[in-house]
């Protein structure tokens, strides 16, 4: 008898219920997706994530009570629940909210998608990011030409001084994470060192716990700003 993985469950963050809506649809519409939960505000999602436990989240940016980066920044910085791991989170954005994206990213956010993004990329960078793969987004190239703000100099003074800890690292992970800074996949990363997919996730693993970082997307972001990829 053949063993089926449990659907991804899914939690739908944001105030528009048209859109809620519509990503609701096309989440139930598929056989490996289940939708948990909705909320309309970032501190309505911090009960439903404790309650239904997700295995990912779409997280709107703009919202009122507690906004998307306070409760993507809760989220990814404790756990809820004794044994159940943070959620991964998805930033819901407009092209006019790039530092935003990136703010979320630094606080842990595992990807984003744009509001006009095709169901087909919904999708995948649903089932992208719950499997530990990069995310099929742009985000080497919002990174591009984003400047610090001024109440961001506290997270940047922390990035530097994790660009230090990159000599923890041995010469195969720093080689794996100037692959992933890149954006490349687990497969790509695999073919370009001649390694398996299954090692590339380790070696991921282990540069996370290393350098502090709680996402792939940090990986690229700490590379961006301490300048180990160009630009």
């Amino acid at each position: 008898m053949i063993e089926t993985e449990p659907p991804i469950r899914v939690v739908i963050v944001d105030d528009q219920r048209l859109f809620v809506h519509g990503l609701s649809m096309l989440i139930g519409s598929q056989d490996d997706l289940q939708l948990v939960g909705t909320a309309a505000d970032g501190a309505e999602a911090l009960a439903v994530v404790a309650e239904t436990e997700p295995d990912v989240v779409l997280m709107d940016i703009r919202m009122p009570v507690m906004n998307g980066l306070e409760a993507t920044s809760r989220l990814r910085g404790s756990s809820l629940t004794p044994g159940y791991s943070p959620p991964q989170v998805i930033v819901l954005t407009t092209f006019g909210q790039r530092e935003a994206v990136v703010r979320s990213l630094r606080s842990g956010a595992a990807g984003f998608l744009t509001k006009d993004a095709t169901p087909e990329a919904v999708l995948d960078t649903i089932r992208s990011v719950h499997r530990g793969d990069a995310s099929p987004d742009r985000l080497t190239e919002l990174l591009d030409g984003v400047a610090p703000g001024a109440d961001d100099q506290a997270v940047d003074r922390g990035h530097r001084a994790r660009g230090e800890l990159l000599g923890a690292l041995t010469p195969r992970e720093r080689e794996i994470l100037l692959l992933a800074a890149k954006g490349l996949r687990n497969s790509e990363i695999a073919a370009s060192a001649f390694v398996s997919e299954a090692t590339v996730k380790t070696h991921i693993s282990r540069i996370l716990a290393k350098l502090g970082l709680r996402s792939r997307a940090q990986v690229i972001v700490l590379a961006h700003e301490n300048g180990l990829v160009s630009r």
